[in-house]
């Protein structure tokens, strides 16, 4: 049975910038999807707007260009900034980008009348500005390609409102898509198994001609760029963590969009290696807006804890995200306890280079059930036998009145 765990809307929205900055961390996220990947992501948060999430830095950018607030969300974006230029953020092509479909998704409030999301050459580009649109290559099934062209297929609004514009190419299908908050305002299926024709097209620009009119408000915000074969990417993630919280690991995590996405599931391991199910939490179908999802774990093991995020459509199709560490060191407590959960021994260290407490176990409603003191602490460590204390929650309190957690289990 599914533990259904409350996704809490309002608790982070001042933590949002901090929840993405996250990302750069050393874990820097990458996750396969059905020979899916998200190879680029920025969400400009900080300066410098070069700075990605995940793949490459940009080379280049505007002098003018500058993460500035009013983002999607109340997030900082990217604001091309005054004197007016074009934002113009170049990133370097190949080989990355030489793939053979695509799933390209930004926010955008739009300010002129003229602009691009994305170009690489005449391969792709995506429209912005005025019109949504897009025209891009494919191969013909030999040495040439033809060109698909979708015409203008959406009115950009002039209304300071941000909105998800998202283009992507299925190669094994031959199908291509433009969304807007996630409908289909245009489609186009063509032949199967024609990959892109842009291998070694040069490289990206993002914001090309967007210059917001010299307006000096922020443009675009939380753009993804993945590698697709066989379906668009079934949730665009913006962040996954886990921090230590009065005495429990809470982790947290963020979709900017979700495709038919069943449920989540969260795994635990103490060695990177070796996974057991931890919580299954109901994802949100479809949508394309942000969801925030939180979970704790209340027996979190001294030392570094893993966690890896998992996500299943109604299908049963499944991805499995790289997973990510938590340092738990436990509380202020004189001592550390190891490990836990627990089995039939239990190790109890000082934190001090010497121990002059004495410390007793106590079971969950309080009542005394061993006890060790402090002459039998050898090299500030000692072996508590606990096999015949019963499974449950139990606490290690010291003189000076400090108390630590752990479990016993089998």
């Amino acid at each position: 049975m599914r533990n259904h765990v409350d996704k809490k809307n309002n608790q982070f929205d001042t933590m949002a910038h901090l929840i993405k900055i996250i990302l750069t961390l050393t874990f820097l996220l990458q996750y396969l999807v059905l020979n899916s990947q998200v190879i680029s992501q920025f969400d400009w948060d900080s300066d410098p707007v070069t700075d990605a999430l995940i793949g490459p830095d940009a080379y280049d950018v505007s002098s003018s260009a500058f993460s500035d607030s009013h983002g999607e969300g109340g997030t900082n974006g990217l604001n091309s900034g005054l004197p007016k230029q074009d934002i113009e953020l170049k990133i370097a092509g190949s080989p990355l980008f030489d793939v053979d479909g695509i799933d390209f998704s930004i926010d955008y409030q739009r300010d002129e009348s003229v602009a691009n999301f994305f170009n690489r050459g005449s391969s792709l580009i995506i429209t912005a500005g005025s019109s949504f649109s897009v025209s891009y290559r494919v191969s013909d099934g030999g040495a040439s390609y033809v060109t698909v062209t979708s015409g203008s297929a959406y009115s950009i609004p002039n209304d300071d409102v941000f909105r998800n514009y998202r283009f992507y190419y299925l190669p094994d299908s031959g199908y291509g898509a433009l969304l807007v908050d996630g409908v289909e305002v245009w489609s186009n299926d063509g032949p199967d198994a024609r990959p892109l024709y842009w291998n070694a097209a040069g490289d990206i620009t993002i914001g090309l001609s967007m210059d917001a009119s010299g307006a000096n408000k922020t443009s675009i915000d939380n753009m993804i760029i993945g590698n697709v074969t066989f379906s668009p990417l079934p949730i665009e993630l913006l962040s996954f963590k886990g921090d230590v919280v009065n005495d429990v690991i809470e982790l947290n995590w963020k979709t900017k969009s979700e495709l038919n996405n069943d449920y989540f599931k969260i795994e635990k391991s103490l060695d990177g290696q070796s996974w057991k199910d931890l919580v299954i939490v109901d994802g949100a179908g479809t949508s394309s807006r942000e969801n925030q999802y939180s979970i704790i774990d209340n027996y979190p093991s001294y030392g570094l804890n893993y966690y890896r995020l998992s996500q299943t459509d109604f299908d049963g199709k499944n991805e499995v995200l790289d997973p990510i560490s938590v340092n738990f060191n436990g509380d202020d407590s004189d001592i550390i306890i190891f490990p836990n959960p627990a089995l039939n021994k239990l190790t109890v260290q000082s934190k001090k280079d010497k121990f002059n407490s004495n410390v007793v176990i106590f079971n969950s409603i309080g009542q005394e059930v061993t006890s060790a003191t402090s002459s039998n602490f050898i090299n500030g460590k000692l072996e508590i036998d606990i096999d015949a204390l019963n499974n449950g929650i139990y606490f290690i309190r010291t003189e000076e009145g400090s108390t630590t957690r752990f479990v016993k289990a089998d």
